[in-house]
């Protein structure tokens, strides 16, 4: 209920696991028409938990906008198909990789 009450205010900063976030779209108490930067860390971890559907809701929503107007950055320890997906589909195509 605090964390509902806090996002009713706003914020400049939101950090969130995608289970969370995305309950709180659904619930219209969040809206990402605004979002300049978004970092996805752990990418590798929340694939393997099963988040990609959350995410892929996220960062495809109808309000994100798009990549060429946001700042993405993908951080994972490790960089398997699922990872290099990920990065096709929400960074820029310039992006670039760091090992």
């Amino acid at each position: 209920r605090d964390q509902l009450h806090q996002m009713e205010r706003g914020a400049d900063i939101v950090v969130a696991a995608p289970g969370r976030l995305v309950d709180f779209m659904e619930r219209g108490k969040v809206r990402l028409s605004e979002v300049r930067f978004l970092t996805l860390d752990e990418a590798d971890r929340m694939l393997d938990m099963g988040f990609e559907p959350q995410i892929r809701n996220i960062v495809e929503g109808a309000d994100m906008p798009g990549s060429s107007d946001r700042q993405t950055l993908l951080f994972s320890a490790t960089f398997p198909r699922e990872v290099r997906n990920l990065a096709r589909d929400f960074l820029r195509r310039d992006f670039v990789t760091l090992t």
